[in-house]
């Protein structure tokens, strides 16, 4: 079976109602390379195929629409996107919860998920969680707490609640989401090394949609930024980052254990030998590269370890109020407390991993992280 750029910008046209396609075409690159991996490897079934074919057609849809929204309001591209704040690092490291609990606080803006494909229209003032687009999300969430139970025990997103922005570079199909959920040899490798300038771009524009009418300092969950962190400073040059750190061996084997149970549309042991051989090399860069930029540029990262934000989250993130310059208030606390008591660790179910049942040991992995851990030593 085979799957093609027309077929993907026939369903693109058709959602949308017959919009054009986008100003630019750097959008083509990476969807061309994912549909020739798919093609040779032949991995996909049934459902996997139709999967793959909506998500595309949902990246492609919601770029013409952002884009549309431009060329209907062109005094968003002159709206400053003032000192977001970017929350990286390995996957599995509290960037999560670090991010709800920023989003608590009222002054600040994060992408909500149903927000990621509904980029425009915007929603009303004041209607973000009230939207009927944001209703329709989040009636899907407890179908998804059904059905796929161990996903959501590792990572459960609910629709009104902040997501990763993924979802927006994914739009210009440039983003490490594309690569994981699927076997995409040659599309996962170039996402490593490829230019991000056109999806950071993109990424700057429609978050010029989004504050348009609900504004605020916004808070940016992607921990495969890590891997693009130049990119970040070009595109928004008054940015803040926080880097998460955890031991490199839990968030190793936790992280294949998280995708391995997003991969579902192809055999087991085809998935198992994919991650082995791709994903080492891509944890290890989420290290590797943010530390190779802090040491070039002492003082502009904070650094927030995982123990502490589990151990005392509040007294954690009271310190990075103080890095930022940003005031404490008592309502931002109040909201941060409120938020978790409603969500305690393993609210959905126990995430369970290990080293051990993917063939490795520590002393397998530790070549990866052994830089970065003389920097920051936080293995256990």
């Amino acid at each position: 079976m085979t799957l093609t750029m027309q077929a993907i910008i026939d369903g693109a046209i058709e959602k949308t109602g017959g919009l054009g396609l986008p100003d630019c075409d750097s959008w083509k690159e990476g969807l061309e390379i994912l549909l020739k991996d798919h093609a040779r490897e032949q991995r996909l079934t049934e459902r996997g195929w139709a999967s793959v074919r909506n998500r595309y057609v949902d990246c492609l849809a919601a770029r013409m629409q952002v884009d549309d929204w431009h060329r209907r309001n062109p005094a968003l591209a002159q709206q400053p996107v003032e000192r977001p704040v970017f929350i990286l690092g390995l996957p599995r490291t509290g960037t999560t919860m670090l991010s709800y609990m920023l989003e608590a606080d009222p002054a600040n803006r994060s992408m909500l998920r149903w927000e990621a494909y509904n980029v425009a229209p915007p929603a009303a003032p004041g209607a973000l969680r009230s939207d009927p687009r944001c209703l329709a999300e989040v009636a899907k969430d407890e179908m998804i707490l059904k059905h796929a139970g161990k996903v959501a025990a590792a990572h459960f997103e609910p629709g009104d609640s902040p997501t990763e922005c993924v979802h927006l570079v994914a739009q210009d199909f440039r983003s490490l989401m594309l690569a994981v959920t699927t076997t995409t040899p040659v599309y996962h490798d170039w996402i490593l090394f490829t230019d991000m300038e056109s999806a950071f771009a993109h990424r700057k524009r429609a978050l010029q949609v989004l504050q348009s009418t609900n504004p605020g300092r916004w808070v940016l969950k992607m921990p495969s930024d890590a891997l693009f962190i130049r990119q970040i400073y070009k595109t928004f040059p008054d940015a803040k980052v926080i880097w998460t750190h955890r031991d490199p061996y839990k968030a190793f084997a936790s992280s294949f254990a998280m995708r391995a149970g997003s991969r579902p549309f192809s055999e087991a042991d085809e998935n198992r030998d994919y991650m082995k051989h791709h994903f080492p090399l891509q944890l290890a860069l989420h290290a590797s590269r943010p530390l190779e930029f802090a040491r070039e540029n002492p003082g502009l990262i904070y650094d927030l370890y995982y123990r502490d934000l589990v151990s005392d989250p509040i007294a954690t993130v009271r310190k990075i109020y103080a890095w930022l310059g940003d005031d404490w208030t008592p309502e931002a606390e109040a909201a941060m407390r409120g938020w978790l008591a409603a969500n305690p660790q393993n609210k959905h179910g126990k995430h369970s991993y290990s080293l051990e049942e993917w063939g490795w040991s520590k002393e397998d992995i530790a070549p990866y992280f052994a830089d970065y851990l003389r920097a920051h030593p936080v293995a256990e």
